[in-house]
């Protein structure tokens, strides 16, 4: 037997619908009046159902980076030094001019995508290794999270407000 990913009730039927652009597993009932784009048979259900399942595992340990603190400096003082202007720069890594002197000035960090083009386009290094390791934490449920589940928690997080 598999859950519905909506209402988290537990069938035999289940189909793939398309619900506000997601694509998710629903029950019969839930899939009334959706776009259902594939009704699952009983052996491809049950392959399927082995195929998702998967031992939870802690994620291994990873190195925690933080940025520099005086990044824009850095960022504006590498760029003047290969003569480049700031609108050249952000057509190269393509980010838009805007973000760009906001960086350089200190007002917002750059992402780390964006971190990661600047570094390479200007020969710089903006990371530092934080104090220690830190280990992902995985959730410890045994059974998967439904929308239901999600929104009800959610409505008893704002009530106990």
């Amino acid at each position: 037997m598999s859950e519905c990913e909506i209402c988290g009730r537990s069938t035999d039927d289940l189909y793939e619908v398309r619900v506000e652009g997601a694509v998710m597993l629903a029950c019969g009932k839930c899939a009334r009046g959706k776009d259902v784009l594939h009704q699952f048979s009983s052996r491809e259900r049950e392959t399927r159902a082995y195929a998702n399942a998967r031992p939870a595992q802690q994620k291994e340990a990873r190195e925690e980076f933080e940025i520099v603190e005086n990044y824009g400096e850095i960022i504006r003082s590498a760029r003047e030094r290969l003569g480049m202007p700031l609108k050249v720069l952000a057509e190269k890594i393509n980010e838009t001019e805007s973000s760009l002197a906001r960086v350089e000035r200190g007002k917002s960090p750059p992402g780390e995508r964006a971190m990661a083009k600047l570094e390479k386009e200007l020969g710089i290094k903006l990371t530092v290794k934080s104090e220690g390791k830190k280990a992902v934490p995985t959730p410890k449920r045994d059974e998967p999270i439904s929308m239901w589940d999600a929104a009800t928690k959610k409505s008893d997080a704002k009530a106990g407000e």
